[in-house]
């Protein structure tokens, strides 16, 4: 697909969009801007190749799309206290991501969206898979759309924490924990389950397994049932888009718009990805 600045090539029926003709070294002309940001809305995901950006030019181009996103657990890069460092050594069986998740779900609003460039990538292995949630909403049925659109549904930090969730790859460890205030684990938010955008308008399926603790006013034995279904729509093959990584590649999500979940299945390699996440501004009125 040939747009009036870039050229757009759709990875799937509904989820990303890789983009080219691009510098993301560059600012943004304001066409190549717009269409950059009506894609990542509409399609979940953006993707761009061979892209060689110094810490300092990905949190311009960053602040291009908002205010910067902080999170408080995640490694930062020396001496850029704005970019986060994703690292799996070789050592480490455990990585970042490895699970359905919208980032920071369990905050009043969460980031807009991150980019993330791969830095350093094992020899095979370490893709990373994305789900559009809107085209998910759109797939269910009109009855239980109905249903959906009058919930809320409570989303908790702790829940990813808790070993008894977790594969055992995927369980916390002690070191991990130790770092973790009371406050943090305490963090929890509340939103409805099926939100308007608030740039396209299109309704989102916003729940996800890892952060997701029950509907509002529903018992967690009460909700799980109706979860698990949703979960597994969302996740269902044809919603998925899967991304290859390469050295310069970056994959900049919709936060609101898309699950995403890092593949792991690379144990024994390196793999080193700079981040910088974009405020949001929270859903339109459902």
């Amino acid at each position: 697909m040939q747009n009036s600045t870039i050229d757009v090539h759709l990875t799937s029926k509904d989820s990303g969009a890789e983009i080219s003709g691009v510098d993301l070294a560059r600012p943004l002309a304001e066409p190549t801007y717009r269409e950059i940001r009506h894609l990542l809305a509409d399609r979940g995901v953006v993707f761009f190749r061979e892209q060689e950006l110094t810490p300092e030019q990905l949190l311009a181009l960053g602040k291009q799309f908002g205010e910067i996103h902080i999170s408080k657990l995640i490694a930062k890069v020396p001496g850029h206290p704005l970019v986060a460092e994703v690292r799996k050594e070789p050592e480490q069986t455990r990585n970042t991501g490895g699970n359905w998740h919208s980032d920071h779900a369990y905050v009043d609003k969460p980031p807009l969206g991150s980019i993330l460039l791969a830095r350093e990538l094992p020899p095979l292995g370490g893709d990373t898979m994305f789900a559009n949630m809107c085209a998910a909403y759109d797939s269910l049925s009109d009855g239980l759309k109905k249903t959906l659109d009058g919930l809320k549904a409570v989303h908790a930090k702790k829940k990813a924490l808790d070993n008894s969730n977790l594969s055992a790859e995927r369980k916390v460890g002690t070191k991990e924990r130790a770092r973790l205030s009371t406050g943090d684990l305490e963090e929890q938010a509340i939103h409805p389950v099926a939100p308007r955008h608030p740039e396209t308008g299109r309704k989102v399926l916003f729940v996800n397994p890892t952060y997701t603790v029950r509907f509002d006013g529903w018992s967690e034995a009460e909700s799980k049932p109706l979860l698990t279904y949703l979960y597994q729509h969302a996740a269902r093959p044809e919603n998925i888009c899967r991304f290859h990584w390469e050295v310069g590649s970056i994959a900049f999500w919709d936060n609101r718009t898309s699950w995403h979940y890092a593949l792991n299945d690379y144990h024994g390699s390196r793999r080193l990805m700079y981040r910088v996440s974009v405020q949001g501004s929270g859903f339109a009125a459902p």
